[in-house]
């Protein structure tokens, strides 16, 4: 009996062995398995920081840039932003107005109030991300991310906003109080009960040619500081998107000052050629202007249609009292969309940098001025939307 009992003891004690072995090695392999992922995203993480390394020191002359010590930046912006789209488009003038002989032209300008926004930006060397909100003026959001080389510079910014209060003016032969058609023209503000909506989308580049001695960095991302004066000639490449849009129930009768148009999309590519130079008047500072002209190749728009009660009123000339049909009764409907390719425009983009620089700290006002066009049948549109920036930092 104790025989059976020892051998059975053994044999417990040998078969636990054998499970806490096969926990061991599984635990073991677990850990490997862990610890070859581990080496395999620092893998990714080194290589794509070997990459903005390299791209952030190379090839330049140290006389004419300086890459400081320190390479994360973190810093607080201050924005002054505004967007101004002037619409044009011919309608018949009767739809609108009964005292109207012909064709009327309605010209919309969207103008937003200038906002002022508040945002933190984060830099790594070449890399920076920023993002701000709109405290006063138009409700809005600005959003950009950036990348920059000794010989690139790529930027993305997406820019929303809306406004209820656009400007119209008209122009048309009205019938004067003698009866006889006259040529007139009178503006009104137009208070919107839904606002027009806006989204513009900006991915621009460049390639500097005087990658040695200039830098676009040191003027507008502070990652670099420039030492000397310098200039270079730039290539650059633009895409622009913007979506417009007011098709709102309450919106009908914009709708039909727009030709039945309430929402507007445009694509557009863009090359050009300009210079930059960087300008060192003292120890520290850094005056930084760039002008380029643009050809527009590519430029695509999409209108979209819409049909409305008050239309249906306006067309078959039914006699009704103002009252009888408000804002909040307004209908639209959706009929269609028409795309168009435009034709080969010429566009402006233009820059201009302050900086100062001391210590760890920099400070730093930059502004940007864009103007994109678009032209399909009766409609055109002149886009001008600048921003100005003012900011402090310190590199960690």
């Amino acid at each position: 009996m104790k025989r059976v009992f020892l051998y059975s003891c053994l044999m417990l004690m040998s078969l636990m062995g054998h499970a806490q072995l096969d926990v061991d090695v599984d635990n073991s392999n677990k850990s490997e398995k862990a610890s070859e992922d581990a080496k395999g995203t620092n893998k990714i993480f080194n290589k794509a920081k070997d990459f903005v390394d390299k791209k952030w020191v190379k090839n330049v002359d140290t006389l004419y840039i300086q890459n400081p010590k320190q390479v994360w930046r973190v810093s607080l912006d201050s924005y002054l932003s505004q967007s101004d789209l002037e619409m044009k488009s011919t309608i018949d003038g009767y739809v609108l107005y009964s005292d109207v002989v012909g064709a009327l032209k309605c010209h919309p300008r969207i103008r937003t109030d200038v906002s002022t926004s508040i945002g933190v930006r984060v830099g790594y060397k070449g890399l920076a991300a920023h993002y701000a909100f709109n405290v006063a003026g138009d409700k809005g959001r600005d959003l950009s991310v950036s990348s920059s080389g000794t010989w690139y510079c790529v930027h993305f910014r997406l820019h929303e906003f809306k406004t209820k209060e656009p400007q119209v003016k008209y122009e048309g032969n009205f019938i004067n109080y003698e009866g006889s058609p006259e040529w007139q023209s009178f503006s009104d503000r137009w208070k919107l009960d839904s606002p027009i909506k806006a989204k513009t989308v900006v991915l621009d580049g460049y390639y500097i040619f005087n990658k040695r001695r200039f830098s676009y960095k040191a003027a507008y991302r502070q990652s670099v500081i420039q030492k000397r004066s310098a200039g270079s000639w730039l290539a650059g490449a633009m895409f622009y998107y913007s979506d417009f849009r007011f098709d709102n129930d309450v919106n009908a009768d914009l709708i039909m000052s727009m030709g039945d148009v309430g929402r507007i999309k445009q694509w557009q590519a863009n090359v050009g050629a300009g210079y930059g130079y960087n300008f060192v008047p003292a120890k520290g500072w850094l005056i930084s202007a760039m002008a380029m002209p643009m050809v527009t190749l590519y430029n695509h728009v999409k209108t979209y249609q819409y049909d409305s009660n008050l239309r249906e009123l306006a067309i078959d000339e039914e006699e009704h009292a103002e009252d009888e049909l408000l804002p909040e009764d307004y209908r639209i409907t959706k009929v269609g969309s028409e795309s168009h390719n435009s034709r080969i425009s010429l566009n402006f983009n233009a820059r201009l940098s302050l900086t100062y620089n001391w210590s760890r700290y920099f400070v730093n006002l930059n502004g940007q001025f864009y103007n994109f066009r678009y032209h399909h049948k009766d409609h055109r549109g002149n886009l001008n939307d600048w921003y100005a920036n003012a900011t402090i930092g310190v590199r960690l």
